[in-house]
């Protein structure tokens, strides 16, 4: 009898050590702990419109003089001094951006007139003193409307900042406005242009930064190089001399844009990229 309670005493033992090995082998493993993983940022498109405003640091260069046929100035030369002053920039467009790197737009500006200014002078054929060079002054005003399709390529973003580089071909219609021309010599003469423009070939280079007010609004600062062609002025009517030469002047235009700037970007510009865990395995709970 005694060994019958002990025999069943070690089977009801065993039993729930089974039935304990059972119950934990029912338990689901623990979730694995994985690290995150970034979002791919999205490609997005839309279009946008910008409005620009800025100063043009005009040059001239290649300046010099033509005269009606038949008509011979001795060795007309200008003095270094000659330049144009600065404009005043205000611009706008509508452009379109393919994705988080490619952009195009289309743009138009007007350009304020710069005061032309240059002294030329010439050999004694007509210097009343016949004892050197003799000296005329010329004073204008130069302005220009520029319209121009833009390409660019944003180079990435860091902290909302987005450096781009890009170019522009398109055309300057420039204007040539109230040129006179003083003879400063004794006896010295006066002239006058009529007011005229051309259409030139026009091309650009820039570089900038772009900031991320918002998704949708960016503010830009940027620098352009502009070359707007080789300008002619109107031919300048002498109004005491009996001999007029029609003289016509002639440059080269360039402008070192530096310009500040907004894009309005229309729908939906992309949301930021954001970190996201992957999902652990689903756990039940009896």
């Amino acid at each position: 009898m005694g060994g019958f309670k002990a025999l069943t005493f070690a089977g009801a033992i065993a039993l729930g050590a089974s039935g304990a090995a059972s119950a934990a082998d029912l338990l689901p493993p623990p979730p694995a702990i994985e690290a995150p993983i970034a979002a791919p940022a999205p490609d997005f498109g839309g279009w946008y419109l910008r409005a620009d405003v800025g100063v043009g640091i005009n040059t001239i260069s290649g300046l010099r003089s033509s005269f009606a046929p038949g008509f011979l100035v001795d060795n007309p030369l200008f003095d270094p001094s000659s330049k144009l002053s600065d404009s005043m920039i205000i611009g706008a467009g509508v452009g379109y951006q393919f994705n988080s790197w490619l952009r195009a737009d289309i743009t138009g500006e007007y350009r304020t007139h710069a005061d032309y200014r240059a002294i030329q002078s010439y050999g004694p054929t007509f210097c009343p003193t016949l004892t050197g060079r003799c000296f005329d002054v010329y004073n204008g005003k130069v302005g220009a409307a520029v319209f121009m399709a833009n390409g660019y390529a944003d180079l990435g973003t860091w902290y909302g900042i987005t450096p781009y580089i890009g170019a522009g071909v398109g055309l300057a219609h420039v204007r040539f406005a109230n040129l006179t021309d003083i003879g400063v010599q004794p006896g010295g003469g006066f002239g006058f242009a009529q007011n005229g423009s051309q259409t030139n070939f026009a091309w650009a280079l820039m570089a900038g930064l772009g900031y991320n007010v918002t998704n949708n609004l960016k503010l830009e600062f940027g620098y352009r190089y502009l070359n707007m062609g080789r300008v002619t002025s109107p031919a300048i009517v002498c109004m005491n001399s009996p001999a007029c030469g029609y003289e016509r002047q002639s440059f080269r235009l360039d402008s070192h844009d530096i310009r500040i700037g907004f894009r309005y970007m229309f729908g939906d510009a992309g949301p930021a990229p954001i970190q996201v865990a992957a999902p652990g395995p689903l756990v039940r709970k009896y």
